[in-house]
């Protein structure tokens, strides 16, 4: 099992697949805190406080800082493609035969190629985690805002990401080995990942079904992440959105597990050629 896992983790590192990507994170995520750490202590509304909802940020503010990428369903997209292609590219190029015949048990060779996926993924996550507060934290300081770098919830967001990306990583490995196709499991990816979550949540929202939005992937990733109001009370609402983290944790855990075991059943059946 040992040499199996270490021969996965040696396909990631030998390609260039996995620094083109780990490059998106720092830029994508980076960008994202950078630009709405300038949100945080802006009046925008004058004497409309719900009009600039961060105007007295608090650990919740900081943790939408450090987490934007997610809730607007961008940075979960890279988790999930890297997950889809660390699989779809044995098919792609006709090598996950001698994969199959250098270990002929092919539950090991899933086992092991799933341990690659988790340990890539989190450490893209400590690689976002570094950018967003490189970017989202170095404005703020030079702004004189807070960035409750010493606040418990806030290191809370930042370790729970490794969790997030994980999860993310296991869904795209999930439809990679359902799929197999790289290009239409990267497309399904994204539209599931991105395009049907949007449009489930509009859909969701005009029938006020709020209570079954919180169980999309999307919704749960901000669960886990964003556990305070970021508004500090600015903006009023009708009930929390999300589960509590650790149930949001639990769900989207299983929601990768659960795709990647179903992937790899129905693939470990197909006949490789």
């Amino acid at each position: 099992m040992g040499g199996a896992v270490r021969s996965e983790l040696r396909k990631v590192f030998t390609t260039r697949l996995w620094w083109g990507l780990l490059l998106g994170v720092v830029f994508l995520d980076g960008l994202i805190s950078f630009g709405f750490s300038f949100l945080v202590g802006a009046d925008l509304g004058g004497d409309n406080p719900s009009a600039s909802p961060f105007l007295h940020p608090n650990a919740g503010t900081i943790q939408l800082v450090f987490s934007a990428g997610f809730v607007y369903y961008l940075t979960p997209l890279i988790p999930l493609t890297l997950g889809v292609l660390l699989i779809t590219s044995e098919f792609r190029h006709k090598t996950i035969s001698a994969t199959y015949l250098a270990v002929p048990v092919r539950p090991v060779v899933v086992a092991a190629k799933l341990v690659a996926v988790v340990v890539t993924g989190a450490m893209y996550a400590l690689v976002h985690d570094l950018a967003v507060v490189a970017a989202g934290g170095g404005v703020l300081t030079l702004r004189g805002q807070p960035t409750f770098l010493d606040s418990g919830d806030v290191w809370q967001t930042l370790g729970v990401s490794l969790l997030t990306f994980v999860c993310w990583a296991l869904l795209g490995f999930g439809f990679g080995m359902l799929i197999q196709n790289q290009i239409a499991a990267i497309l399904v990816g994204i539209g599931v990942g991105f395009l049907a979550q949007i449009i489930l949540g509009i859909v969701f929202g005009l029938l006020s079904w709020d209570g079954v939005s919180r169980w999309l992937p999307g919704n749960l990733s901000v669960g886990m992440l964003v556990t305070q109001d970021p508004t500090n009370g600015a903006q009023a609402s009708s009930g929390d959105p999300y589960f509590s983290w650790w149930v949001s944790a639990l769900l989207l855990t299983a929601y990768g597990l659960a795709l990647s075991i179903i992937g790899s059943w129905i693939a470990s059946r197909r006949d490789i050629t």
